[in-house]
């Protein structure tokens, strides 16, 4: 599996041989992924002595993340996708957060606890879903939801985690009383892209899944379209 991460200022790419990562190539600072994307795929599979042709599925950080990063990752995978003949994913990106999370050495597998991975999306708001986890198993429980940061208490169980890169910008407004808010800083890794691929395709057929665009997730509805998005609406 080739994974993609490209929503916020890092990013890059990482092949994953047997639900394991092979690979890892990050790109070499923030915005770099209109002209390190590419290099840093080649370098990853070079590492992980794959060739293309290899290559099984493509996945990608699907959102909600930066306008343009997505829409770099998410052109690149399906490129490369429809080069090879092979499908597409889209990750959601607070699923691949939560799972780089709970990966952490000093994360207690053994917690029952709430996770709230936020995103900054500006005007005085995070994104983010509720996930929960039980001594190692981990999953979604909302859609993706904007919220006021000094509100998020309101929706959140006592000493749910609140982490991710939308923290650094609000500290102040989150409830510390209520909630565990990590203010380290946090920023998505192309293998935790991969990882929540595979929990996604556990129980999957590769040759069985549909070649389809993946559709980025933004923080708002997006007015403007592309000529292709246009074309794909009903009645177009």
């Amino acid at each position: 599996m080739l994974a993609i991460e490209s929503s916020g200022d890092g990013g890059g790419a990482a092949v994953l041989r047997n639900g394991e990562v092979a690979a890892e190539v990050e790109v070499s600072g923030p915005r770099k992924h209109g002209s390190e994307l590419m290099p840093c795929i080649d370098r990853a599979l070079a590492q992980a002595k794959l060739q293309r042709n290899e290559i099984d599925v493509v996945a990608v950080n699907c959102g909600p993340g930066s306008y343009t990063g997505l829409r770099i990752g998410i052109a690149t995978a399906e490129a490369i996708g429809f080069a090879l003949g092979k499908p597409v994913i889209g990750v959601p990106c607070f699923d691949a957060m939560a799972v780089q999370y709970v990966m952490r050495d000093d994360f207690e597998i053994e917690l029952k606890r709430e996770l709230w991975p936020v995103l900054d999306a500006r005007r005085n708001e995070v994104m983010t879903a509720r996930m929960l986890y039980d001594g190692g198993r981990l999953e979604r429980a909302t859609g993706d939801v904007l919220v006021d940061p000094a509100k998020l208490h309101e929706q959140a169980q006592r000493q749910a985690i609140v982490f991710g890169s939308g923290v650094p910008p609000y500290e102040g407004k989150f409830d510390h009383n209520h909630l565990l808010v990590d203010i380290a800083g946090f920023e998505v890794k192309p293998s935790s892209v991969g990882l929540q691929a595979v929990r996604q395709l556990a129980d999957a057929e590769l040759a069985a899944l549909p070649r389809k665009p993946v559709e980025p997730r933004y923080f708002r509805r997006v007015l403007a379209k592309t000529v292709e998005e246009r074309a794909r609406q009903p009645g177009a």
